[in-house]
Order: C-alpha cells, then sequence, then structure tokens
C-alpha cells in the first residue's frame, strides 16, 4: 500500500508539472526578459533549427525556459535565497566569496538600469552622443598622441624597441593558487588555478596571436572581485599575490603580453583609491585606466594618465547589488560615477550578424549607472571609429568589465572593435563568421582579452566560449 500511494504521489507530481509545462508553452512570454532579484535576463523560448536541435541546444534552450517561466520565480528565489542565508555555517571569508561569485558570475545587469542588456535600445538624443552635443568642460580637453609626434606614442611594430623585447623564458606551469597576504605572514588562499586550466590558457593566448599580423599583439587580463579588492583598501590584507601571470606571460608566443591586474592595483588599492562601486559588482574607470596604461607601456606607448580626461561626477548611482534588496539600499549610500568626457569625436556602431550596422552610444556623459560606458553589453559585435589616423585596429573580447576600458584605448586604435561571447550577448546559432574569421575581414591588429574571475581561467567564458567561436 505505502509503494502504490508512493506511486500515484509521484505520477499525479509529473502529470502536474508536464500541464505546467504545457501552459508555460502556450501562454508564457517567449522573449528574454530581464530579473533584478536574479541580476541577470531569464531564458526566452529558443529559435527552431535543425542544427540545433541535432546538437541538443533547442532541448536544452527549452529547459531553459521552462525553468525561468516558473510562476512565482522571483519570490521563490528570493525567499529560499533568504532560508539558505540563514542557516549558513558560512564563515565570513566564504560568505565574501559566495557573494562575489554570484554577483560577477550572474552579470545580467551591467550596471543595475531597468532597461534589459543585449537588446539596442533607441538611440534618443540623451543617449547617442555626436561630437556636437559634448559638453565643453572648463579646461581644454587633452590631445590623444598622435603617431606622428613622438615614436614611443606610436604603436609598436617589428621594428620598434617594444617588440624587439627580450625572449621569453618559460616558467614551469603547475597548479597555482591566489593567495592574499596577511601582516602576521599567514595568508588566506581563495582560488586555485589548476593545470589543465592555465594550459588551455596559454593554447587559446597562442591561437590568437596566430590569427594576427607579425606585428600584432594579443593582452589578457584577469579582474579580481570587489570583495577581494576590498580587503586591501580596508587593511585587512597587505598584499595579494599569484604565479598564474608569470607562467601564462612566459609559456606563450612572443607578442603574447599576460599583465597582472593584482599587481596594476594592489599599491593605490592599499592607499586607499576607490577602484571599485560599493553598491555594484563591476570595477571604477580608474581602476580601468591602470591597466590600460600598463599593457599600452609594454608596447611602448606612453598612455594619457586618468586626470588627463575631464569627467562628469553623476551621482545617485544604486547597481547590483542593492537590486531588489531594499534592505541593502537603506544601508549603503548610493554610488558616483566618473563619466568620461570623450576627448574624440568617436562614433559607435551595433555590427549585425548580417553585416549590416546601426549607430549606438559610446558614453553618455550625464548618466549616474555603468552603463554610462558604451550602453552597457549589446551584441553580438561593436565597432568604434575613433578619428585617429595611426594604421591600427584592436579587438576587445570580454565580459561586461570591457565596457569601461575601451574609452582609454581608443586614443591609440583608429577602429577599435568589442564583443561579449556569454549567450545573452553572442548566439553561435546565428553567427555568420567566426572570431578569426572577423578579425581577418576587419584587418584586426591587436586584442585585448579582458575578463572578470568569473569568466576567467575557471569558468567556461576561457574554457569553451573563446575556443568554440574562434
Amino acid at each position: 500500500m505505502k509503494h502504490r500511494f508512493t506511486f500515484y504521489l509521484t505520477y499525479a507530481a509529473v502529470v502536474m508539472f508536464g500541464m505546467l509545462g504545457i501552459l508555460l508553452l502556450l501562454l508564457g512570454n517567449k522573449e528574454p526578459r530581464p530579473s533584478e532579484e536574479e541580476n541577470r535576463t531569464l531564458a526566452g523560448f529558443p529559435e527552431f533549427s535543425f542544427g540545433a536541435v541535432a546538437d541538443g541546444s533547442y532541448m536544452r534552450g527549452i529547459e531553459d525556459y521552462l525553468s525561468d517561466g516558473m510562476p512565482a520565480r522571483e519570490r521563490i528565489v528570493s525567499k529560499t535565497a533568504a532560508v539558505l542565508g540563514a542557516l549558513s555555517l558560512a564563515s565570513p571569508d566564504e560568505e565574501a566569496d559566495a557573494a562575489a561569485f554570484e554577483a560577477v558570475e550572474a552579470f545580467g545587469n551591467d550596471g543595475g538600469d531597468d532597461e534589459p542588456e543585449g537588446i539596442e535600445p533607441a538611440p534618443s538624443d540623451a543617449d547617442v552622443i555626436a561630437p556636437a552635443a559634448t559638453p565643453v568642460p572648463e579646461t581644454p580637453l587633452p590631445t590623444p598622441p598622435q603617431p606622428s609626434e613622438t615614436p614611443d606614442e606610436t604603436p609598436a611594430t617589428d621594428e620598434t624597441p617594444a617588440a624587439a623585447a627580450t625572449p621569453k623564458v618559460p616558467v614551469e606551469i603547475k597548479k597555482c593558487k591566489f593567495r592574499q597576504l596577511r601582516a602576521d605572514g599567514t595568508a588566506r588562499e581563495p582560488y586555485t588555478f589548476e593545470t589543465a586550466e592555465i594550459n588551455n590558457a596559454v593554447g587559446v593566448l597562442n591561437a590568437f596571436r596566430d590569427a594576427l599580423p607579425e606585428n600584432g599583439h594579443v593582452f589578457f587580463s584577469q579582474i579580481p572581485f570587489p570583495e577581494i579588492a576590498f580587503g586591501l583598501q580596508n587593511g585587512s590584507y597587505v598584499g595579494w599575490e599569484c604565479a598564474l601571470e608569470e607562467m601564462l606571460d612566459t609559456n606563450t608566443k612572443d607578442g603574447v603580453i599576460v599583465v597582472s591586474t593584482l599587481d596594476v592595483l594592489e599599491q593605490p588599492l592599499l592607499a586607499g583609491e576607490d577602484l571599485y562601486f560599493t553598491t555594484d559588482h563591476h570595477w571604477k574607470p580608474r581602476a580601468a585606466c591602470y591597466l590600460a596604461q600598463a599593457m599600452l607601456e609594454r608596447i611602448g606607448i606612453r598612455a594619457l594618465a586618468y586626470d588627463d580626461y575631464t569627467y562628469n561626477h553623476n551621482s545617485g548611482f544604486y547597481g547590483s547589488k542593492v537590486n531588489g534588496k531594499p534592505e541593502l539600499k537603506q544601508t549603503l549610500p548610493p554610488d558616483t560615477v566618473e563619466v568620461m568626457i570623450p576627448a574624440l569625436p568617436v562614433k559607435g556602431y551595433v555590427v549585425k550578424w548580417d553585416g549590416s550596422e546601426s549607430s549606438c552610444a559610446f558614453i553618455v556623459t550625464d548618466r549616474a549607472s555603468y552603463r554610462a560606458y558604451l550602453n552597457g553589453t549589446i551584441g553580438p559585435w561593436r565597432r568604434y571609429e575613433t578619428g585617429v589616423d595611426c594604421g591600427r585596429k584592436a579587438l576587445v573580447i570580454g565580459d561586461s568589465y570591457i565596457c569601461c576600458f575601451v574609452p582609454y584605448l581608443v586614443p591609440y586604435y583608429e577602429e577599435v572593435h568589442t564583443t561579449d561571447l556569454r549567450k545573452d550577448y553572442y548566439d553561435a546559432s546565428h553567427r555568420t563568421w567566426s572570431i578569426s574569421e572577423y578579425i581577418e575581414r576587419n584587418e584586426i591588429d591587436d586584442v585585448y582579452l579582458i575578463l572578470s574571475t568569473a569568466s576567467g581561467l575557471n569558468s567556461e567564458y576561457l574554457k569553451t566560449y573563446l575556443k568554440k567561436y574562434f
């Protein structure tokens, strides 16, 4: 009798969930839509194709759609998270790591705005910053370096001293840890990078180098989480270290340049500089500028300093960490976004799969949001004409951390292209060319791989997407 009751109960549950699935398929919203509670874009109904059925992606898409279409889903997610949090036995350090991974891995919203990512909003006079509409600062804008000024401000070629660097001496590739150093000599090791992941990254970086011209460069850096960075700023730790970047830099081909963001940001954070938002999971433009300077210096370019640009200071920004969490909004003060006033008349375009283009914003100077930069993430490709006649073009690949990084590259390239390979923005079932084909088609000279830790060595972004779409 007991087994019969269990059978009937299971049968009833299967029938109920089957009927719920059918109702969702018939009546549910078929379009992707933003979820503030989960800080991501909920799945829409997948587009049918025989290829998608053959590789299994169509059924996975239906599963994602049914899961994301569950009635009262956001309320269930919120209550579940609250219960799990109340029962948690994790240490404060472990809870900080979990919060960092949850916030950064989702990336559902590039800065807390209500409008979803991946959908190009209709341009308006307030959004698309045309040269004539750029506010005039009180002090003159700096003149960006031109190739004719000085040799060390020209992108390096094979004939420049920067390209004729000392041959690389490989460091043994082995498992390594990211370490946060305490004043008493002890250390905390929150992340581990396995040998297989490091070797995979070496192969990916070398493949990109092979796709570029002889004088091309591949730049790579992995950006630490805000919660990890705050440990240096607030005095919990006196430094951090990791052998990962040295192993990648020395075991890759000439022309591959790996820069440690840890080394770049360590001293500014210890000095108390605010390099990450408090209410959002992104870094601030100042941190992005520091990394861009360090990368360009490796090829002989003396880049403009952060304070050489003029900024609007837009207050009142509440980002992804407080979306759907009114209790946090009551305790955390809003962030101020320093939005660069462009020094160049940059024109932005979304490049669609069929090769057509439509205009898009470069910087929205009066916006109090991380999405003031590039208007957030829009797929599949974007192209920015800078007006600089230097004969070189760059492609920046990464997650939403690239948004405030790109503006600090534009003075040194005549075109800067971008793409984000996450599934909400780069749909392989519709693509008409691979990354390597795009590089050849647009005559790209340099590639920048700018990834947060959530999209780094231990993620599907570097282990799968960069190889699958190459």
